[in-house]
């Protein structure tokens, strides 16, 4: 895959994370195929051609740290979420460690409404649909999540430095979206008994459509900002 630079346009990163795509959906496929054989890896790698890293297929916990990968919190994750009033009556100094730092896409009020939606339909999930609406349901579920994931990578650290990168990513959590919402719809359709609880669902995310929007084109705005300051 190319590199991306400072030059690239919103077309060229879109051109960028499609070739993404078609890599990751063709090493599954061969996972599925090769992961039960004894030379796998190997196949795996060889199939996949000489972009791809055979190094990630070895990554265990032990190396995940050479990525700068967090680790996942388990279950009593509670030391993750402790707000400040609780630190300093347990006599912390208020000051949260580098892994308790809460990253800046995370305060962003579009991230913020999206995330809380989606542990909604998380409980909605879990809870409350009936076993024949789980396999929508999971689909609801996993567009979500890669609507949040790229919404993350659009907003970043906040400074938006290649506001063309923002804005694919932001394109690409509209549509996961959208399909999130597709998904929804049928629901609705298919189990009438939950009709006003679905409902009540797509009114907030259509309302989280309307905030990635809003975003997506703080993005161009910022895009054309830099346009005009560069061509100065």
């Amino acid at each position: 895959m190319r590199q991306p630079n400072e030059n690239w346009t919103e077309f060229d990163w879109e051109e960028a994370l499609r070739e993404s795509d078609t890599m990751a959906e063709r090493y599954f496929q061969l996972l599925k195929r090769f992961s039960d054989l004894p030379s796998g890896d190997e196949l795996i790698a060889k199939h996949m051609g000489p972009e791809f890293d055979p190094a990630m297929l070895d990554m265990d916990m032990d190396t995940a740290a050479d990525y700068d990968l967090a680790d996942w919190p388990g279950d009593d994750s509670s030391g993750q979420w402790r707000d400040s009033d609780s630190d300093v009556e347990n006599g912390d100094s208020g000051e949260p460690s580098e892994q308790e730092q809460t990253l800046y896409y995370e305060t962003d009020p579009v991230f913020i409404a999206l995330r809380q939606n989606a542990v909604g339909w998380c409980n909605v999930y879990a809870a409350i649909l009936p076993r024949e609406a789980r396999e929508r349901g999971l689909k609801v579920l996993y567009h979500l999540g890669r609507s949040l994931a790229n919404l993350a990578y659009s907003i970043d650290d906040g400074t938006y430095e290649q506001p063309a990168a923002s804005i694919a990513f932001a394109k690409r959590s509209l549509a996961s979206l959208n399909l999130a919402l597709r998904e929804l719809e049928l629901l609705i359709h298919e189990h009438r008994r939950l009709h006003q609880l679905l409902k009540t669902m797509r009114k907030h995310l259509i309302e989280c459509v309307d905030r990635v929007v809003d975003h997506l084109n703080r993005c161009r705005n910022r895009q054309k900002g830099k346009g005009t300051g560069s061509g100065a």
